[in-house]
């Protein structure tokens, strides 16, 4: 008898939907403003997958946030639900900051088993704090956006000293006859005739790719306390009301059940469909394949809060047995972005230090002390430049970002266009306070006019309350003139929290550049821009590498100098950078020169042991 065989890696994706009933009121004055955090288990450690929106005075929340999974039934995934009430609507991701209500531990199996809802009760320290309902939908393959604007007249009047304070609500019917709320617009105040801003929503989403799958459009009166007061509802589905799909109801009838029951009730307003169109979506992996260049540039903090690097408590201290934290950092992070920089020269600076010869303070200069060039080769040139860089500087201060900002914007001017696509990200490595706030801000607000993205990575265990307000997740972020952000750039994260024990450093890396895939498409949207189509790969465009004889199968073979070996001095160059000269092992292609040409590269300082912070007793 034949066998079929499934490949091991073989998985669904999953779309978890949330909500709760009769939570703990934490609140005094007011109900708890609940949120959820979702954790899968990796080893013996909780891992962070994302959260829910944060919404106000409610103990009963239905929350439009929803949660993408990978269920592979072979494994056993467990999920840990914990459900906060946000004290702190600025630093919503630090869970310190909030009253804990209750969590749940409970496998994906056990979920998918359940059907379509799976409903248990919440506990904190064993006591029943509310119940948790979690609804699960396969999720289809779906690369649509759906575009729409919607108004409404002539709604009922809720509020008695005047009139209502209207917001949508949007829900898509689950399997079992249940709705999922997918959209939630904000309230317009006191008008009986709103017009919500246009949003954007996947097909995914909205209608999990189905365009016939019924949707439940409902209008409430927003209120304070968090009990909203019921006006309307319709139900419809993306083909009804899409012209591009053949829809014609434009103008639905919003009905409240319970006034349908008098003579001469007609309707509690009109919905309308001002807006309903559809675009493809256009992936990160779509513009990276169509020849986006991805470039990576990094910024390391060399201020004295550090530590003295000879001292073992220091940050920046080198031990044989363990790298620290910074090397970690660098290692988890830039070795995931470095494969999409198509030269692997990558930009890398340092702040917070004094320089030789004259001790000068500097906040933004080159790790190999290269002024005109800046850029080392790979991660494995960062590093060297960064210890060579430690035996060079005294640490200092303050910690301020402004200038690696501005240096970063200033990489990141250059045109982009449809034929050239590219992309910047910034890496900031610090242990510190931001002594620059309102200049950091200012930078940011610039630069998230630009093709770039900031990842801050804060290293040891200072009060990162700063970082938090520059992720600006939840609140967009204004410059000194009152300039709001273009869009959100920053992507922070405190690196003892997410990196791992057992010193595995994907939960780092994940964690870090979850956002930057959006961030790129985002960018590249809002400027019109689409992917280009795969460039044809030649054979002479394939690089060949010579691999010297009695080479083990599958070792890469290493450098003859140069990259990734830091040399004590560097009389003809500097340290990281690519060797220039015909010695080179590699050759690109038919050329017979070297990848990188050779360039006028300054002596670097000699080393400055003699008043180094690394070597003073």
């Amino acid at each position: 008898m034949a066998q079929s065989f499934a490949p091991r890696d073989t998985y669904s994706k999953l779309e978890l939907s949330i909500s709760c009933t009769n939570l703990k009121d934490l609140d005094h004055f007011s109900k708890s403003d609940p949120c959820v955090f979702l954790q899968h288990q990796v080893g013996r450690e909780w891992v962070r997958l994302g959260r829910t929106e944060v919404i106000d005075n409610n103990l009963s929340p239905k929350f439009s946030t929803t949660f993408v999974v990978e269920y592979h039934f072979e494994d056993i995934q467990n999920l840990q639900f914990c459900v906060y009430d946000v004290d702190d609507k600025r630093r919503v991701d630090d869970v310190s900051k909030h009253d804990f209500i209750g969590s749940l531990e409970c496998t994906l199996a056990d979920i998918v088993s359940a059907g379509q809802e799976y409903t248990r009760t919440i506990r904190a320290q064993g006591k029943p704090r509310g119940k948790i309902t979690i609804q699960s939908e396969e999720v289809q393959d779906s690369k649509m956006l759906v575009h729409m604007q919607l108004s409404a007249s002539k709604l009922d009047k809720k509020d008695l000293f005047g009139k209502s304070d209207p917001f949508l609500e949007i829900a898509k019917a689950q399997e079992g006859g249940s709705f999922s709320v997918v959209y939630r617009s904000q309230p317009i105040m006191k008008t009986l005739n709103p017009r919500w801003p246009s949003f954007e929503i996947s097909s995914q989403k909205l209608c999990s790719g189905d365009l016939e799958r019924t949707l439940k459009l409902t209008v409430w009166d927003w209120n304070r306390s968090g009990n909203h007061d019921f006006i309307g509802s319709c139900t419809t589905s993306l083909t009804d009301i899409c012209p591009e799909r053949g829809g014609q109801r434009y103008n639905l009838e919003l009905i409240n059940p319970e006034k349908k029951r008098k003579k001469k009730y007609t309707n509690s307003g009109t919905l309308v469909m001002n807006t309903v169109r559809t675009s493809p979506i256009y992936t990160f992996l779509d513009y990276i394949t169509g020849g986006c260049d991805i470039s990576l540039m990094l910024a390391v903090d060399f201020t004295a809060s550090n530590g003295k690097p000879y001292l073992p408590s220091s940050l920046h201290f080198n031990s044989p047995y363990q790298e620290n934290e910074y090397v970690q950092a660098i290692r988890s992070v830039a070795s995931v972005l470095a494969p999409y920089d198509s030269d692997q020269m990558i930009p890398t600076f340092g702040f917070g230090a004094r320089l030789p010869p004259n001790g000068e303070v500097s906040h933004c200069f080159p790790l190999n002390f290269n002024w005109q060039n800046p850029q080392v080769y790979g991660v494995q040139g960062v590093l060297d430049s960064y210890r060579y860089t430690l035996s060079q500087v005294d640490l200092f201060g303050p910690t301020n970002f402004s200038s690696i900002l501005d240096k970063a914007i200033e990489y990141s001017r250059g045109s982009v266009s449809q034929q050239s696509q590219n992309y910047n990200i910034l890496l900031i490595i610090t242990d510190g306070v931001i002594s620059d706030m309102s200049r950091t801000v200012d930078r940011i607000v610039a630069a998230s006019k630009l093709p770039l993205s900031v990842v801050i990575v804060g290293v040891g265990a200072a009060d990162f309350s700063n970082m938090e307000i520059l992720d600006a997740d939840d609140v967009p972020l204004r410059d000194s003139s009152g300039q709001l952000m273009s869009r959100d750039i920053v992507q922070f994260v405190p690196f003892r929290q997410f990196h791992s024990k057992s010193g595995a450093d994907f939960s780092l890396a994940r964690e870090v550049l979850a956002e930057i895939p959006e961030q790129l498409a985002s960018f590249m949207k809002a400027r019109g821009i689409k992917p280009n189509p795969p460039p044809l790969r030649t054979r002479d465009s394939v690089t060949s590498v010579i691999v010297p004889p009695g080479t083990p199968i599958g070792t890469a073979p290493p450098p003859l100098a140069g990259p990734s070996v830091a040399p004590p001095f560097y009389p003809s160059g500097t340290p990281g950078q690519v060797p220039a000269g015909p010695t080179s092992q590699y050759s690109m292609g038919t050329q017979s020169q070297p990848p990188y040409p050779s360039a006028p590269y300054p002596t670097a300082p000699q080393p400055y042991h003699q008043n180094s912070s690394l070597y003073r007793p």
